[in-house]
């Protein structure tokens, strides 16, 4: 019986690794499980790791793993999150980012929590060679039902970014300022297998409103079994004065497996 769980456990894990091929990824700080409420798990593991490829006409190859580690009580959330990707295309970098994220909740009455929060990332194709942060805030929890969940969050943060050189760009350098860092997040459970998240950011910049990044996430997660989920979503992420020759508006879209532990 004992060599039949683990040949179980080896069996998901397989299949979250390699089964699905994602159309994208993104590295989103998501938490939509940061709740207080029917706690099961102290110590909690999530990974999503996606793989996809070709060759022959075309060449191509995207790794992008993400995880989540989460440390819980009735009074208290330590999380840490980290995601990295990178892909080619016919020998050719076409994706390169990573960022590492950690946060800690801890509750001040049944409704009102406070956190704090720090991260660090990069992203070579919007020219992001680091962006460092530390931050804090307030949430509420405006919704606490066995369907449906909602917060509302309200904070700033303090954050240093260095920009990379391209010929005629010239922004290039260190910058360091503050912005607000507002967010919206709700899930509704569909029926018990499935769940629908939605998830808001705005952070403007505190000396110039002008300047903002806002972030949309919209999500299904679809219960396979008790470690094994698959995962539909999509992204919008918006800079209103994004560095030089870089887009405003990203969209990313993202199908594969989650396994927990």
């Amino acid at each position: 019986m004992k060599n039949k769980t683990h040949q179980q456990k080896f069996s998901i894990l397989a299949t979250a690794l390699f089964l699905l091929i994602p159309l994208s990824a993104t590295a989103i700080v998501n938490m939509d499980g940061l709740h207080f409420k029917n706690i099961k798990k102290e110590f909690a593991v999530d990974l999503d790791f996606k793989v996809s490829g070709a060759s022959g006409n075309s060449n191509n190859s995207n790794i992008a793993l993400n995880g989540q580690l989460s440390w819980i009580n009735e009074n208290y959330i330590n999380l840490a999150i980290f995601g990295k990707q990178f892909g080619e295309s016919n020998n050719i970098e076409i994706t390169n980012k990573s960022f590492i994220h950690f946060r800690h909740i801890h509750k001040m009455t049944s409704a009102v929590d406070w956190e704090i929060f720090t991260q660090v990332e990069q992203n070579k194709f919007t020219r992001l060679t680091y962006r460092g942060l530390l931050g804090a805030g307030l949430r509420h929890n405006i919704f606490n039902s066995a369907t449906h969940q909602a917060f509302l969050g309200a904070g700033a943060f303090q954050t240093k970014e260095e920009t990379e050189y391209v010929v005629g760009s010239t922004d290039e350098g260190t910058e360091t300022y503050s912005r607000g860092n507002f967010y919206f997040l709700s899930k509704y459970k569909i029926t018990p297998n499935i769940d629908f998240t939605n998830t808001l950011y705005y952070q403007p910049r505190l000396s110039d409103t002008s300047d903002y990044r806002a972030l949309l996430q919209s999500k299904f997660d679809f219960k396979l079994s008790d470690n094994l989920k698959l995962r539909l979503s999509v992204d919008v992420e918006h800079d209103s004065k994004p560095s030089q020759t870089i887009e405003e508006t990203d969209i990313n879209y993202l199908t594969g497996l989650v396994v927990n532990f």
